[in-house]
């Protein structure tokens, strides 16, 4: 769900059976990319209703059990800290490269638990037309201030890390393989001086009794016969 359609829904207490009020703005624990409450407002002014108090977030309408769970913005209340998204959309967005991408142009969350599931930056192109959107990762460290967000992509740096690391490592392990395949042949070779000869081309010398004979007309010599 897109947060932007929250704003103007009506939110409705099911034990009282009365409207409570219109969203004003949903409030953001970025960092965490979390709906954490709603701003209410109401004929008394502006309430606030937090996320977990929620008993259902409908088509046309937000219930809740009973207009007890909501509370007095103030110090104590579960807004204190939390960015509407009216003052997210005026902070400029600037990733760890430097690189200005724009301002919030989409968010949209799960209306189960509110956690964000999807946040991008828009720059450039006139009236809503036109421009770059630029997806805002998923692993993404988020950070707000009074003029900036900065996105910090260090998650997904520490797995393409991972990944390199992973890769060298068998790639050693290749080449240790590699080195001891090498290894054994050449003591093979040097074990085996008729494999070593006829790897080089030369004739064995039949005259030895350690060699056998290279054909049936180069018989054994009779004195070295055991």
């Amino acid at each position: 769900m897109n947060a932007s359609d929250l704003k103007g829904m009506a939110v409705i207490s099911l034990g009282e059976g009365t409207k409570l009020g219109e969203v004003d703005q949903p409030l953001f624990d970025l960092p965490n990319r979390r709906i954490c409450a709603l701003h209410v407002k109401g004929d008394s002014g502006i309430a606030v209703l937090p996320f977990e108090a929620i008993e259902r977030i409908g088509d046309d309408a937000i219930t809740v059990v009973t207009s007890r769970v909501t509370q007095t913005p103030g110090i104590d209340s579960s807004g204190q800290g939390l960015l509407d998204l009216e003052a997210l959309r005026k902070l400029k967005i600037v990733n760890q490269d430097g690189t200005f991408l724009g301002k919030l142009s989409d968010v949209e969350f799960d209306p189960s638990d509110g956690h964000v599931t999807h946040l991008a930056a828009h720059k450039g192109g006139v009236l809503g037309m036109g421009g770059t959107t630029t997806p805002i990762g998923t692993n993404a460290s988020l950070a707000a201030g009074r003029e900036l967000l900065t996105v910090y992509a260090n998650a997904k740096d520490g797995e393409s890390s991972a990944d390199l690391d992973a890769q060298a490592r068998e790639g050693g392990t290749s080449r240790s393989t590699d080195d001891r395949d090498r290894r054994s042949v050449e003591i093979d070779e040097s074990t085996n001086p008729r494999a070593a000869s006829e790897e080089s081309g030369a004739t064995p010398d039949s005259s030895s009794p350690d060699r056998p004979p290279l054909s049936p007309d180069d018989p054994w010599p009779e004195a070295g016969r055991p």
